[in-house]
C-alpha cells in the first residue's frame, strides 16, 4: 500500500514545478524529474495530481488568476481591453513557458475560464453577434499567447545558434538575405539594415499589433451598427 508524503504540500509541488519549467522548458519536464528535484518518490506526485498534464492546468490557472487580480477595467472599451491583454502578456513573460502553458491546456479552470469571460464582457456590449465576440476574443488572446511563445523560441534558436560553427543567427540571417532572388527591390533586407528586426519581441512590435487589433474590432462594430440601422430603416419603410 502506498504511503501518502505529508511532507510534501500541493503548493511545494507548484513552485517546483516553476522552477523546473525555468529550468529545463515544457518540452523536458516530467513527473519524474519533478520527484527528483523536490528529493521524494515519483509516487507521492500523484496523491496530488494525477498526471503531468493536471499540474500544467493546475499552472496555467495560477497565470489567470494573477492576470485577474492585477487587470485595470476602466475606461472605454478600448482601453480596457488595451490595457487588459497588456497586463496578461506581462504576466505571461513573469513566468516561465507560461504561454507554451496556456496553449497546452484546456479553460476549464476556474480563474482561466473568468479570464475568457472576462475579455467576452469587455466587448459584450458591441453590436456584434456572439460568434463574432468569440472570434475575436479567441483572436486577441492568440495574439498575446503567439507573441511570447515566438519570443521564447527565438531565444532558443539564438542560444542553439551560438553552438553552431557559423555563430550569431544574425551573421546567418544577413548571409540568406544577400542571396535573396525574384524581382523588385529587396525590401526585407533593408529593412534588416535599419534594424528593424531588432523590434521582433520588442514592446513597440506588440503594442503595434494589440492597435491594430483593437481597430479592426471598432471597425467591424461600426459596419455592424451600419448594417443594423440600415435594416432599421428599410423595415421602417
Amino acid at each position: 500500500m502506498r504511503i501518502k508524503n505529508l511532507q510534501i504540500t500541493e503548493q511545494d509541488i507548484i513552485k517546483a514545478s516553476w522552477v523546473l519549467l525555468d529550468d529545463i522548458g515544457i518540452e523536458a519536464f516530467s513527473m519524474r524529474k519533478l520527484a527528483e528535484l523536490l528529493k521524494i518518490q515519483a509516487a507521492s506526485l500523484y496523491w496530488h495530481f494525477k498526471s503531468k498534464q493536471s499540474i500544467f492546468q493546475t499552472l496555467a490557472n495560477e497565470v489567470a488568476k494573477e492576470a485577474l487580480e492585477t487587470a485595470n477595467l476602466e475606461g472605454t472599451w478600448q482601453e480596457q481591453l488595451f490595457n487588459f491583454v497588456d497586463r496578461i502578456r506581462g504576466v505571461l513573460h513573469k513566468y516561465p513557458c507560461s504561454a507554451q502553458l496556456m496553449m497546452r491546456t484546456l479553460p476549464s479552470e476556474p480563474n482561466y475560464l473568468s479570464l475568457l469571460n472576462t475579455l467576452l464582457q469587455i466587448v459584450d456590449h458591441l453590436p456584434l453577434s456572439d460568434s463574432d465576440k468569440f472570434s475575436l476574443i479567441a483572436c486577441v488572446l492568440n495574439y498575446v499567447i503567439s507573441f511570447e511563445l515566438d519570443k521564447y523560441e527565438q531565444d532558443r534558436i539564438d542560444l542553439a545558434m551560438k553552438n553552431e560553427p557559423n555563430g550569431d543567427a544574425r551573421v546567418v540571417f544577413k548571409q540568406s538575405l544577400e542571396h535573396l532572388t525574384g524581382d523588385g527591390p529587396n525590401v526585407i533586407k533593408r529593412m534588416y539594415e535599419n534594424n528593424i528586426f531588432n523590434e521582433i519581441g520588442s514592446d513597440k512590435m506588440f503594442y503595434t499589433g494589440l492597435k491594430i487589433m483593437v481597430g479592426g474590432i471598432e471597425q467591424l462594430a461600426n459596419e455592424r451598427q451600419e448594417q443594423q440601422e440600415q435594416q432599421e430603416q428599410q423595415e421602417r419603410r
